[in-house]
């Protein structure tokens, strides 16, 4: 007899139904579950996306969250995809089965695991509407990639012929490349800053999302037979990300019914708040080997020792110092001295990257830090049940 997963999820976690509104939400915020709606649809909301069986056995459930297999022997291969046609940037994060394993087992409940270390393996910025007519195969082969200075400036069509060859082209080299378990593509909104007007890049980048949806969908309908049947491909929100980390941070304001309304935070700061972060966990991942960066994560990032990746963070961590503390910060023209520079590397020779939009590339960071951070809360739930929510409610998670 087969049993609906509906049917089984509505017999897990019976004291969800003896929490206020305010706690349903505050677990579905930590959770990256959507906070919205009457008590009795978050309740519904949280049991469908919550796992659906709490096991007494938390390295069991562990294993079941980071064990997906690549084929390449990795626990988790992660793609953060934050979108755009100009600016369009991605983070590739690893777990190791080694490192994400014990993180259930080494602590007792009630307390906070300890913290898993990912390995950020590639991070890049490109802009797509310069490579319409690249091929992204190559280490450098897109001229626009970090910007793209001395290139003849040409006018795109935009056409939907032109968005689907790119589209496939990169989605094609990205799952050649680094064979991810999970890609995250930052959903796109219609509107910008709460105008009325539907701009014209927004509908650009939703088609182009959407094209990227469809090669993967279909790239994974012809690898069904294969060995490996491709990456599981998810839409995260950009408002949850950052509701998460102003919440854990205790800035600006919950989505809860306590802080509603008080001290919104505008979209200039959410982006402030991102590129910290990424600041300090590339900080600390470079200088301390993946120590603790202070910012409340549960997860540490160290960063592969690839000198194109190694050149990108330094000078996204030179710009991030001269933004957070402005007596550090460098004139235009000592500025520029400093992007003209070469790194050499065993004789390599490495162009400068430009970090001038910094946003990009931290969203696409923080965004698969966030996704890690969200299922392993889920987890903690699922085995720890109402210890697991009275933690968080005291601030202990």
């Amino acid at each position: 007899m087969r049993i609906s997963s509906s049917l089984l999820n509505s017999y897990s976690y019976p004291w969800l139904t003896t929490l206020k509104a305010s706690q349903l939400q505050r677990i579905a915020q930590a959770t990256g579950i959507q906070s919205s709606g009457t008590k009795a649809s978050l309740i519904a909301r949280l049991k469908e996306e919550l796992p659906g069986f709490a096991s007494p056995e938390p390295e069991k459930q562990m294993r079941a969250c980071t064990s997906t297999d690549t084929g390449t022997g990795m626990g988790m291969s992660i793609l953060s995809i934050d979108m755009g046609i100009q600016n369009l940037a991605y983070a590739h994060l690893v777990v190791s089965r080694d490192t994400a394993t014990p993180t259930a087992t080494a602590t007792p409940t009630g307390t906070a695991p300890a913290p898993v270390t990912v390995k950020l393996n590639a991070w890049r910025r490109l802009a797509v509407s310069d490579a319409l007519v690249t091929d992204f195969d190559g280490p450098s082969s897109s001229p626009g990639k970090y910007g793209g200075e001395g290139k003849v400036k040409e006018k795109h069509t935009f056409s939907p012929s032109e968005y689907a060859r790119t589209a496939y082209t990169l989605v094609n080299s990205l799952l050649h490349r680094y064979r991810p378990s999970h890609v995250l593509i930052e959903r796109q909104r219609f509107r910008s800053g709460g105008g009325s007007a539907v701009q014209e890049w927004t509908l650009r980048v939703g088609v182009f999302e959407g094209m990227l949806y469809a090669v993967l969908y279909a790239l994974g309908c012809e690898r069904q037979a294969g060995a490996w049947p491709g990456p599981v491909v998810l839409g995260v929100e950009p408002r949850r990300v950052g509701a998460y980390w102003e919440d854990r941070l205790g800035i600006g304001s919950s989505s809860t019914s306590e802080g509603r309304g008080k001290g919104k935070k505008t979209s200039k700061e959410g982006k402030k708040v991102k590129i910290n972060l990424a600041g300090e966990w590339l900080r600390a991942g470079m200088i301390m080997g993946g120590g603790d960066p202070g910012s409340g994560s549960s997860v540490r990032l160290s960063v592969a020792d690839e000198p194109e990746l190694r050149a990108l963070v330094d000078a996204y961590l030179r710009r991030w110092a001269g933004k957070s503390n402005p007596r550090t910060s460098v004139s235009k023209a000592k500025a520029k001295a400093g992007e003209q520079a070469v790194a050499e590397d065993h004789g390599a020779v490495i162009e400068p990257p430009d970090v001038r939009k910094m946003d990009d590339l931290a969203d696409c960071l923080v965004q698969g830090v966030t996704w890690l951070e969200w299922q392993a809360m889920r987890q903690r739930i699922s085995t720890e049940g109402l210890n697991a929510v009275l933690q968080l409610e005291s601030g202990k998670l």
